[in-house]
C-alpha cells in the first residue's frame, strides 16, 4: 500500500542515515548543514529553534514577495533547505558528508497510447483504486466535500467502497457574504449517495489570533488568505475525525484552471488582449487585460508562466515595500529563477504543456500542498489526496494535454470518467467558491493590527512609510493592495518571531 511520508532510515552496515520525502512533496522535510552542526525535521521550526542565529535568504525572500509563497527548495534561512520531492539525501556519520539522489521524477513517465476511450475507462479505475486504498484506517475517517467536481468524485467513490454510511463534511463561513454557497451542491452528493452528511458553519472574531498563530505554523512566510478557513474547518472536523480525504491535485493533473484554456489557445488571446483599451470601458476590466496583455507579450515561456502565476507586474515590481538596503539585496537574485530553471530545458513542447509542468513541479507542492498539509496537521489531522496517488499520478502524466481540455472544456477527461457518479450540474456547472475577506480585513478588522506590527518593527527591513502610505491607499479603496499588503504582514509578523534570532552579515 502507498502512503506519502517522509521517513528517516538508519543503515548500521554503512552507518549512514537516509531521508527520503514523497514523490510529490506531500509532506515536508527539512534540512540544515553548516560546519558544526546537520539538522532535519518535518517541521522548520524544530531546526530554528535550535539554532542560536542565522541569516536571511533574499533569493527565497524575493520569491515570496512576488508568490506568497517559496518556489523551490530553498527557505527563507540560509542553509535551510526542503529536501525535494522525490528524493533521497544520504549522510554519511563517518565524516557527516551529505549527497541527495533523485528516486523519481515526472518525466520518467511515457504517454499512453491508449485511446480517448480507453484513458477515460483507466481514470475511473485508477481513481477507484486509490481511493479504496486510502479508506484504510485505524482512526475515524472523513471526507471533505466542497461541491466541486474533484470532491464530489472522492465521495462517489468512497461511498461505493465503504461498510456503512459514510461521514461527508461541507462548510459555510460567515464572511463568505454575497458568495455562492456550495452547501447546495454539496447536500446534493451527499444525499446521493446517502452519506452520514455534516454542514459545518464557522464564524470567525478572532482573525488576528488565528492569523498569528498561523504565521508561527507555517514555519516560514506564507501568505495564502485560504489558509484561514482550512485550518478553522480542521478544527471542527477533528472534534470527531483525524483522517480526511480531500481533492487537491485533480486541477493540476487534468487541466482544471482558465489559465490552460488562455495557453492553450495562446495567439486568440494574445491578439484580444492586445484590443484592451477598446474592449472596455470598466477599469477594472481594463487593467486586468492589461496585465494580461503584459504576461503574454513576454518573450520567453518562463517568463510568461511565472508572470501569470503572481499577482504582482514588474511594472509595480513589489519589492518597493523594502528599505533600500533590503531591495539591493533583492536585486542582486531573480524572482522566477525557479521556473526558468524548469521550463528553460523543457524545449519546443506547448506553452500548455509547460504550464501544467510548472503548476505540477512548483505550485502544487510549494502552495497547495503546503497549505492543506500544516493546517490540518495543527489540529491533529491527517490529510490525504487520492487524485495523488502514485499510480494515478503516473498515468495522468502519461495523457497528451491536447486531451485534458476540449472545446474549451476544463479537466475534460476527470468529467468524463466521472459522468455516471457525479450529477451534470456539478460536472459542468460553473466553477464555484468563496474569497476570503482579507481586502476588507485590512481595511477594517486588521487595519489598527497592520499599522501597529510596522511601526513597532526593530528591524530596519521595511520602508515604513511606503507601506504605510500603500495601507492608506487601500483603505481609502483609491487602489486595491489587498495581496501586497497581506504579503507584508505574514512576513512582519513571522520576522518578530524570530527577531532576536536574525543575524544580519
Amino acid at each position: 500500500m502507498e502512503w506519502y511520508f517522509c521517513s528517516c532510515y538508519l543503515n548500521i552496515e554503512n552507518n549512514e542515515i537516509s531521508l527520503i520525502r514523497d514523490r510529490l512533496g506531500v509532506k515536508p522535510l527539512y534540512f540544515y548543514e553548516d560546519d558544526d552542526v546537520i539538522l532535519f525535521a518535518s517541521e522548520a521550526k524544530v531546526v530554528l529553534s535550535y539554532l542560536s542565529s542565522f541569516t536571511l535568504n533574499y533569493k527565497a525572500l524575493n520569491q515570496f514577495i512576488w508568490f506568497g509563497n517559496t518556489t523551490g527548495n530553498q527557505t527563507v534561512v540560509n542553509r535551510l533547505i526542503k529536501i525535494d520531492p522525490g528524493t533521497i539525501t544520504k549522510i554519511n556519520l563517518n565524516n557527516f558528508s551529505s549527497t541527495s539522489l533523485k528516486y523519481w521524477n515526472y518525466d520518467q513517465v511515457e504517454k499512453t497510447k491508449l485511446d480517448e476511450k480507453q484513458i477515460i475507462e483507466e481514470i475511473k479505475d485508477k481513481l477507484n483504486n486509490a481511493v479504496k486504498r486510502q479508506l484504510m484506517s485505524d482512526v475515524p475517517l472523513g471526507v471533505l466535500i466542497s461541491g466541486g467536481v474533484d470532491s464530489s468524485g472522492l465521495v462517489a467513490m468512497a461511498a461505493q467502497n465503504t461498510h456503512g454510511r459514510l461521514d461527508t463534511y461541507s462548510v459555510d463561513y460567515d464572511y463568505n457574504v454575497g458568495g455562492v454557497s456550495e452547501l447546495k451542491n454539496a447536500a446534493k452528493v451527499a444525499s446521493m449517495y446517502d452519506t452520514n452528511h455534516h454542514e459545518l458553519r464557522v464564524t470567525t472574531n478572532d482573525a488576528e489570533d488565528i492569523f498569528s498563530k498561523l504565521v508561527f505554523q507555517y514555519d516560514e512566510p506564507f501568505a495564502d488568505p485560504a489558509s484561514i478557513p482550512l485550518y478553522q474547518l480542521s478544527k471542527v472536523c477533528s472534534n470527531d475525525k483525524r483522517v480526511i480525504l480531500q481533492g487537491d491535485g485533480g486541477d493540476e493533473l487534468f487541466a482544471g484552471y482558465s489559465r490552460y484554456n488562455v495557453l492553450g489557445s495562446y495567439h486568440i488571446w494574445k491578439l484580444a488582449s492586445n484590443l484592451y483599451p477598446l474592449l472596455f470601458f470598466d477599469n477594472r476590466k481594463q487593467e486586468r487585460l492589461k496585465r494580461l496583455n503584459f504576461i503574454l507579450s513576454q518573450k520567453s515561456d518562463y517568463d510568461i508562466i511565472s508572470n501569470y502565476l503572481t499577482v504582482e507586474t514588474p511594472y509595480k515590481n513589489p519589492i518597493r515595500v523594502f528599505s533600500r538596503d533590503v531591495q539591493n539585496e533583492l536585486l542582486k537574485t531573480k524572482w522566477n529563477s525557479d521556473y526558468e530553471e524548469l521550463i528553460k530545458p523543457l524545449g519546443n513542447i506547448s506553452k500548455l504543456d509547460k504550464l501544467l509542468i510548472a503548476d505540477f513541479k512548483i505550485l502544487l507542492t510549494n502552495k497547495y500542498l503546503e497549505k492543506v498539509d500544516k493546517a490540518t496537521m495543527l489540529c491533529s489531522i491527517e490529510s490525504r489526496v487520492p487524485y495523488l496517488d502514485n499510480d494515478l499520478v503516473d498515468f495522468a502524466l502519461s495523457i497528451p494535454s491536447e486531451l485534458k481540455i476540449k472545446g474549451n472544456e476544463k479537466k475534460y477527461l476527470l468529467k468524463k470518467a466521472l459522468n455516471d457518479l457525479v450529477p451534470n450540474e456539478i460536472l459542468y456547472g460553473k466553477k464555484r467558491g468563496f474569497d476570503v475577506p482579507y481586502r476588507e480585513w485590512l481595511r477594517k478588522d486588521l487595519y489598527g493590527f497592520f499599522k501597529q506590527n510596522i511601526k513597532e518593527s526593530n528591524l530596519s527591513f521595511f520602508d515604513k512609510e511606503s507601506v504605510l502610505n500603500i495601507l492608506d491607499i487601500h483603505k481609502d479603496k483609491k487602489a486595491d493592495y489587498g495581496d501586497l499588503l497581506w504579503k507584508v504582514l505574514v512576513l512582519s509578523n513571522w520576522l518578530s518571531f524570530y527577531s532576536n534570532k536574525i543575524f544580519n552579515e
